[in-house]
């Protein structure tokens, strides 16, 4: 077993870069704080062990980045857009594991005003809750993940209840995978060109593809079946990463593949099955390549420094490492 710390040593260098751009009060990045490039950096900063930054950067949310209602900001375009749900669920994940559960809290109570009690998603958007109202893979599994982290057992049971009605209604998997759902239409399959590389993955594709949706549906399922011990979230978890079993060499040299990563730690820990093993380490030695030597990760076909990427794959980083034997 090759044993060499790459994947903590991955985790430090990105958390280091992070570090040097958070301001004296807390806030991230201290140019210009935003929700868009602090909602993952609680938990990166909180893996490495750097939990004065992380709480500082709590106490700054608290006094100017948290609204009375449990939301949180300042929001640029991403964070109000499609995945706000989605942005304040990882902050609430961070809030969660710091123990700062005055954030966590109200931020759970906010961020269950997206849940759709008819289907058990989230929606996909700040205001809309009208039938037509799309919900997203990726949005409900991180959403449902939160619900679970602040025991909100039921909430999180149902959104995983939506990840089966939408594996039930995949027209060609493990071939391809649909990530959206509503009310009134059911499994959405027809996107606009613009928006099918989002919402429709394609598993044998030698292009890019949004493969962190089964990643994520898995990694959640992974964890409710760590809680409750109830194997058809494990099955259903096992399902979800048959996806990525099938794909092609493309996912291995991609930057979204963090969570399928993730995932497949979690499925080596739960199973023991060394392919899963073989396939977290195969991604994170390549989140490696794609490093900078100043320890930033880019976003998707970009160059520049990406404080949301880098954040999240400092996380991805630490899953994987646990199951190395780092």
């Amino acid at each position: 077993m090759d044993t060499a710390p790459r994947f903590k040593q991955a985790r430090d260098r990105g958390c280091a870069f992070l570090l040097r751009h958070q301001g004296i009060r807390g806030e991230f990045p201290r140019s210009r704080p935003a929700l868009d490039d602090y909602y993952k950096a609680l938990t990166a900063f909180q893996v490495c062990g750097h939990n004065d930054a992380a709480n500082r950067l709590c106490q700054w949310i608290r006094t100017r980045g948290m609204t009375r209602q449990g939301d949180f900001g300042p929001k640029r375009e991403g964070a109000s857009g499609y995945s706000c749900a989605y942005f304040n669920a990882w902050v609430i994940l961070g809030a969660q594991r710091l123990g700062q559960l005055d954030l966590a809290t109200r931020g759970i109570r906010f961020l269950l005003g997206f849940q759709d009690t008819e289907t058990g998603g989230f929606f996909s958007d700040p205001t809309e809750r009208d039938p037509e109202t799309r919900q997203d893979l990726m949005v409900v599994s991180l959403c449902g993940l939160a619900c679970l982290s602040m025991g909100r057992t039921e909430e999180a049971f149902r959104a995983a209840g939506w990840l089966t009605n939408l594996m039930e209604a995949q027209p060609d998997f493990p071939k391809q995978l649909y990530t959206v759902y509503s009310r009134r239409n059911g499994l959405h399959t027809a996107f606009d060109p613009d928006e099918a590389l989002r919402h429709v993955v394609v598993a044998d594709s030698r292009t890019d593809q949004a493969f962190f949706n089964p990643g994520i549906a898995a990694g959640f399922l992974c964890r409710l079946f760590q809680s409750t011990r109830e194997k058809e979230w494990l099955d259903l978890a096992v399902e979800y990463m048959r996806f990525a079993e099938g794909a092609g060499d493309e996912l291995f040299r991609l930057i979204r593949a963090g969570k399928v990563g993730w995932a497949a730690s979690l499925l080596f820990r739960i199973t023991g099955e060394q392919k899963y093993r073989a396939m977290a380490l195969r991604i994170g030695d390549n989140l490696i390549r794609l490093q900078s030597s100043q320890g930033y990760w880019s976003g998707v076909g970009q160059q520049a420094p990406n404080f949301d990427s880098t954040a999240e794959r400092v996380v991805w980083m630490d899953e994987i490492a646990q199951i190395a034997g780092e």
